[in-house]
């Protein structure tokens, strides 16, 4: 069968791990649903890569962490942009999706617009605009022809500036495929000890921030829990720099270290979890694992988010959507080794405690899922429809 040449154009554009991961479900998506009629190209990380869609553009100095962070790597980031709108311009597609990463998205975005005006924008996760900086919203709705929000609550902050809005689900939230973990409990726990999971984060930043905190949280409920099973699974873009210090670093020699591939099982083996605040969070309320939240900048940005940027009274999604706090989180100043610590000790030694986090947790993840369908397939549909 003689294959069909290629009647649109699309070019998917992920600044980050998380942008790149969604950026990977949803070509998968767009492939399943319309393969032959199709190109893609993009600018993304290595999920994106292994469907073929690999990026010429190393984006990985996209990843900072605080408004300080960010205006020392301004420089690389308006290289990142030229070359980024260079492909894209090369590529000339009807349609681009650009995930994530307010600020280097919106830069790529205005300069699309002023080369290829005629070209579809669309923005695939919009600003936190109910958190902090609600002028984002206006300028979002000025750039961009179509939102795809993940947020079921944020859509009417778009929607009343006049930008088009699909909310499409997170796909954090989407149903959870229980892993065996026999293997795992085999190997790594074969007394049946409690297992307590820790998250650092996907930004180099934040293991900078938060390495210290979590250590030494994990080393006090370790002194009072000696059998404590503890492992990490380790995002991609942080493995190398965290395994790096693995020598100078004792605490972390009590830790079990695993790809980022392993996360499923470690979330099945579970007991409770120490994260950083951002998705993998909602993906451990999904999988049903109780947990403590933390997050720190560096001193001067972290002030700055408090003092004139962050209005919202929580930072984590579960947490705003119930408008209560279901999930202990610890934030700036009071992300602390022994604060962590604490509150890890509760959820540790109270069964009840754990089942009502969970509970509370399920609940509101019910709230926040969309009706629609698997995510990524919803995405899909919705942007070539934009494109027919």
């Amino acid at each position: 069968m003689m294959r069909r040449e290629a009647s649109s154009r699309l070019f998917v554009i992920a600044g980050e791990p998380s942008g790149d991961q969604l950026g990977a479900r949803f070509i998968d998506a767009i492939r399943n649903v319309q393969s032959e009629t199709v190109e893609i190209g993009g600018v993304g990380g290595p999920k994106m890569a292994k469907l073929g869609v690999k990026s010429p553009i190393d984006i990985r100095p996209l990843s900072v962490l605080g408004l300080v962070d960010g205006l020392l790597a301004y420089p690389n980031v308006r290289k990142l942009v030229a070359a980024t709108v260079a492909q894209v311009v090369l590529f000339k597609p009807d349609l681009v999706v650009l995930i994530d990463s307010w600020g280097f998205t919106l830069r790529v975005a205005h300069q699309i617009r002023k080369i290829l005006p005629d070209t579809i924008l669309v923005k695939y996760v919009g600003p936190q605009v109910f958190a902090t900086r609600p002028g984002r919203a206006k300028v979002t709705a000025e750039t961009y022809d179509h939102l795809l929000t993940i947020h079921s609550f944020d859509g009417k902050y778009f929607k009343s500036e006049g930008l088009d809005t699909t909310f499409v689900g997170n796909p954090a939230i989407s149903a959870v495929q229980k892993v065996d973990d026999q293997a795992f409990q085999q190997k790594y726990n074969p007394a049946g000890q409690p297992v307590l999971s820790a998250f650092f984060g996907s930004r180099p930043g934040e293991i900078k921030f938060l390495m210290e905190p979590f250590l030494r949280a994990i080393e006090q409920i370790k002194s009072n829990h000696p059998d404590l099973v503890v492992v990490a699974p380790l995002s991609d873009n942080i493995a190398i720099m965290v395994r790096s210090l693995v020598a100078h670093e004792p605490r972390l020699q009590d830790i079990i270290l695993l790809d980022e591939a392993e996360k499923s099982v470690v979330f099945t083996a579970s007991t409770l979890a120490l994260a950083c605040s951002g998705t993998v969070t909602l993906e451990l309320a999904n999988a049903g694992v109780p947990m403590v939240i933390g997050y720190r900048l560096s001193p001067v940005s972290g002030y700055l988010m408090e003092k004139f940027v962050f209005k919202a009274q929580f930072a984590n999604l579960i947490n705003l959507a119930a408008n209560q706090e279901i999930i202990p989180e610890f934030l700036s100043s009071k992300c602390t080794g022994p604060a962590l610590a604490k509150a890890l000790g509760l959820l540790l030694n109270d069964p009840k405690l754990r089942g009502h986090q969970q509970k509370a947790a399920q609940k509101t993840l019910i709230k926040m899922q969309s009706t629609k369908g698997n995510v990524s397939q919803v995405a899909a549909k919705k942007v070539l429809e934009l494109m027919d």
